[in-house]
């Protein structure tokens, strides 16, 4: 989708980004993140956003201890190590691509889910190397950090951007570009929704991006959802300006450029 660019014949293109939505390692869909790290080997970025949810954290979930009782803490450890080796495996497959094409502009937006790991460390303060910071090696990767509910500009364009959660319901979209005023990018909700509102100046879009996770959850029950599996390609213009690209994959497909991408 193309915003704030009538007037870009003349602006040059100064970098090409590429962005991903919730992925939730381990419980990731294989076949849409080989796509998608094959859409960053195509598209070359200088820009990589990551918008958060890399992490499952089923292992320090409280939803998980929500009917039951928590086991003792030497339970639980050998479950949270093995759950972020599995974590920082997937992270890693990422930064190879992304080492693979040159990308150094590396951005991670806090998800709901790494603040599962931070709530942890509330509880347990004596193991600091379980927040999500430090547990995920941001600083060591050379990703720059958003903390979660923070909305930041996406490489100091007119896009702005965080992991989502702060409208929700059926309109969240709307309800998100009504509220902010700007062009805003975020995912949380697992769909890929667009809302565009006209304001004083000039229309503003905003857009849920998708997930790279699997589609089945325990916590739906079989209940049927409007999930996508989705990869964001946006390019920066030096005015400011974007173009923002969002591609579906469909059973580990996706085109870019007129050919076929498989998983």
């Amino acid at each position: 989708m193309t915003f704030h660019i009538l007037n870009c014949v003349m602006s040059k293109v100064y970098d090409r980004g590429v962005i991903f939505p919730d992925i939730h390692f381990p419980k990731h869909d294989e076949l849409a993140l080989r796509t998608a790290l094959k859409v960053i080997e195509a598209v070359k970025p200088t820009y990589f956003l990551n918008l958060g949810d890399i992490v499952e954290g089923d292992s320090v979930s409280a939803w998980k201890w929500k009917r039951k009782k928590r086991p003792p803490l030497e339970y639980q450890l050998p479950e949270i190590i093995e759950e972020l080796k599995l974590i920082n495996e997937g992270f890693d497959r990422i930064d190879e691509v992304l080492d693979k094409v040159k990308c150094k502009k590396r951005v991670f937006a806090q998800g709901n889910h790494e603040i599962w790991f931070d709530n942890f460390v509330d509880e347990h303060p004596y193991l600091p190397e379980y927040k999500s910071y430090e547990a995920l090696k941001i600083k060591e990767r050379g990703y720059d950090w958003h903390p979660y509910g923070k909305i930041f500009k996406v490489n100091d364009s007119k896009l702005h951007a965080y992991h989502g959660g702060h409208y929700m319901g059926l309109n969240h979209a709307k309800s998100h570009v009504q509220n902010l005023g700007v062009n805003v990018i975020y995912g949380h909700t697992h769909d890929n929704i667009k809302s565009v509102v006209t304001h004083m100046d000039g229309p503003k879009m905003a857009q849920s991006m998708g997930c790279l996770c699997k589609m089945e959850k325990s916590f739906l029950k079989n209940r049927q959802t409007n999930w996508t599996h989705n990869v964001g390609i946006v390019d920066f213009y030096d005015d400011g300006l974007y173009n923002l690209i969002v591609l579906n994959i469909i059973d580990g497909k996706t085109t870019y450029n007129g050919k076929v991408i498989k998983g």
